[in-house]
């Protein structure tokens, strides 16, 4: 055999596979959890702004750090145009893209529910649905703001550099 592949097979392997594997899955299946334990909590309570208000700080919290962390500047800043133009788009009079996209899903449920000869509970159905809406926007805007702040550090940072080096 050549030398390299008695190195190669020299290295010693691990012996018990990596934890990850086993983590990863059940957190997302928490987080799932979470978001659904939520809606139903603010369902179940009638408060429903406030429990959708808490699930979306939630999501936006970690889809910021998601954002932050690994986007690119240019990733970074084209989706803060991206969102920027999202939170613009309530404020037109025929509503906004995102009210459009849950009437879109709420009518292919709907259309589903009955093609399998389900009995919806509109009121149910109507709820949730304003909780997903309340969800999305809560998660825009924290995404958005945390972008808009680290885009004003990172300007920062720069302006301290040039300054250093004059």
């Amino acid at each position: 055999m050549s030398a390299v592949a008695d190195r190669a097979l020299s290295i010693p392997k691990p012996q018990a596979p990596s934890s990850n594997g086993f983590w990863v899955p059940l957190l997302g299946g928490l987080w799932v959890l979470a978001n659904v334990g939520l809606a139903a909590l603010g369902i179940y309570i009638d408060w429903p702004i406030l429990c959708a208000f808490l699930a979306g700080l939630m999501n936006g919290s970690l889809l910021s750090v998601i954002a932050v962390s690994t986007a690119s500047d240019r990733f970074q800043a084209a989706t803060t145009g991206l969102l920027g133009g999202f939170s613009l788009s309530a404020l037109r009079s025929d509503g906004s893209m995102v009210w459009k996209a849950m009437q879109g899903l709420h009518g292919f449920v709907d259309n589903a529910f009955h093609a399998m000869g389900f009995e919806i509970n509109e009121r149910l159905h109507h709820a949730i649905e304003q909780e997903a809406l309340y969800m999305v926007w809560t998660i825009v805007f924290v995404v958005l703001a945390s972008l808009v702040a680290e885009w004003v550090r990172s300007s920062r940072n720069s302006e301290a550099k040039e300054q250093r080096l004059m």
